[in-house]
């Protein structure tokens, strides 16, 4: 049998700030101060993309359209509206690529997988090596890669399932 644990004593729990220290701790910030301050932090929420705005980003979507475009606005649930959007096809097998002018668009946070800054000086790099195609036959490509992905997970889900295990995946989740 065991002994109960031995009773530590408690420390000050609302300790006041002393000294220069205090002074420090109830200084106000200015606002330029204060976005300095929180552009240092890395948010979860969708108040990491107020930076984002009036800014060229990539979105991949949860059904793998890749999209460009200049973000205008957000809101809390991180529906996007995007300027001047452009869906891109990568094929990196054949070296190719395709693009869909799509104008103002706008995205359905729940289907924004990952979004991100270009940067527009590097941008067009990768796509001097690589060939344009119509988009059609880029999209026809995609959609036949995409079956056979949708094959081989479905695949891999029931080989999984035999063992008792949980593949999880879904026909809309193909990036």
């Amino acid at each position: 049998m065991s002994s109960p644990a031995p009773k530590v004593p408690q420390q000050q729990q609302h300790a006041k700030p002393q000294g220069k220290q205090g002074s420090k701790a109830s200084k106000k910030l200015s606002e330029g101060e204060a976005d300095l301050y929180l552009d240092q932090y890395n948010f979860t929420t969708t108040a990491a993309i107020v930076s984002s705005v009036d800014r060229k980003i990539f979105v991949l979507l949860r059904d793998g359209k890749l999209l460009f475009g200049i973000l205008r606005t957000f809101d809390q649930y991180a529906n996007l509206i995007l300027q001047h959007c452009v869906e891109r096809i990568y094929l990196t097998e054949e070296n190719k690529y395709a693009e869909n002018e799509l104008g103002i668009f706008m995205i359905r946070g729940e289907n924004v997988v990952m979004l991100g800054e270009v940067d527009i000086d590097k941008e067009d790099k990768p796509l001097e090596s690589m060939e344009r195609i119509p988009f059609k036959d880029a999209s026809r490509i995609k959609k036949l890669n995409d079956e056979k992905k949708f094959k081989t997970e479905t695949k891999k889900g029931k080989e999984y399932a035999r063992y008792g295990l949980i593949h999880d995946f879904h026909k809309s989740d193909m990036y």
